[in-house]
């Protein structure tokens, strides 16, 4: 029996990058399968292209928070659609509502997701420890199946959805190789390299190395960017869907950003890759999966981390762990990664 299987994520665009691996390995255990993924609205396009995945329905989370009869409304549509199995790595309640109203009879997540009770097949999910891969992949297999499966995710573009930073790069004179992207942003405060630090790496690698420096990020990252690359730097920010961030992405010498989501870009390309961690730490799983990492911390603080996320603030109002950032090693150590 073939199943028909939806698949609900609608966390950060990291989450859903990290998932990837996820979507091709449900066709391979169930194979012939169709599969139909819910992702949160703004971020289909990354997906746009996934061999894997039969259908995409975006979610306008605001729109459902705000209206129960609009929540009502879209889990009675995909009643519809007549699913057999449901799994969801999201671990909101919401999610596990979702999952129930969907009508599928096997609805697989995680035993501390919110109202795990509306799931029948609960998978245990340490907060530390496994990469966030593993713990995705530990929904369809144990851990001896996943002993020789792939992690690195998956990103794939339509030909005619990169065009423009085709032409973008052409105009800056990039090539594949000759540039390191930066990506100085975050949506939490604490989890941000400051931008002094940032443009003090980003020009030194750009001094040492002779590579173009090329900052990337959202339409509201721009003014960020443009002081973080003042001089020297090529500011891309809000110029680029995420297609075409993907192409990018994948001709880049290195990638020097924060724990956030171009770090999972560039793990799909195997893209050597300089993060500074500073609220958040490795433990939690979110680290590049390329080939060649250096991970920047400031370690012998008690009060890291601070949070799952990060946060607006630092908590204790001294924010060391990113004010104390080695900018020195940073630089030898992109270094050392282009080298290889």
């Amino acid at each position: 029996m073939s199943e028909n299987i939806l698949v609900i994520q609608t966390a950060f665009l990291g989450d859903l990058i990290l998932t990837t691996p996820l979507f091709r390995e449900i066709k391979r255990r169930f194979p012939g399968s169709k599969m139909t993924v819910i992702v949160n609205k703004g971020t289909e396009s990354v997906l746009e292209a996934n061999p894997w995945i039969d259908e995409i329905i975006p979610l306008d989370k605001k729109q459902i928070k705000s209206s129960f009869f609009g929540f009502w409304n879209f889990c009675k549509e995909l009643r519809k659609h007549n699913f057999t199995i449901c799994i969801s790595p999201h671990f909101s309640f919401r999610s596990s509502i979702i999952s129930f109203l969907s009508g599928a009879k096997r609805r697989i997540g995680y035993k501390t997701a919110g109202f795990s009770f509306l799931l029948n097949e609960r998978k245990p999910r340490l907060l530390r420890g496994p990469h966030e891969v593993d713990k995705l992949l530990s929904l369809i297999y144990s851990e001896e199946e996943r002993k020789n499966i792939s992690r690195q995710p998956e990103l794939f573009w339509k030909p005619e959805s990169v065009t423009g930073i085709q032409s973008e790069m052409k105009k800056n004179g990039l090539e594949k190789g000759n540039y390191i992207l930066v990506s100085p942003s975050s949506v939490w405060e604490t989890k941000r390299l400051p931008a002094d630090k940032f443009k003090t790496v980003s020009k030194l690698l750009h001094e040492r190395t002779g590579l173009k420096i090329v900052l990337t990020g959202g339409k509201g990252d721009s003014k960020l960017c443009e002081e973080v690359g003042e001089g020297f730097g090529i500011n891309l920010a809000g110029k680029t869907s995420l297609p075409e961030m993907s192409y990018l992405m994948s001709g880049a010498a290195l990638l020097v950003t924060n724990d956030s989501s171009p770090i999972h870009f560039a793990s799909a390309f195997n893209i050597p890759t300089l993060a500074a961690f500073g609220a958040t730490i490795p433990a939690f799983g979110y680290t590049p999966l390329a080939s060649r990492v250096f991970i920047s911390e400031v370690n012998g603080l008690d009060c890291r981390p601070c949070g799952i996320h990060g946060g607006r603030v630092c908590p204790k109002k001294h924010f060391r762990c990113m004010l104390e950032q080695d900018t020195g090693r940073m630089v030898e150590e992109g270094i050392r990664l282009i080298k290889g």
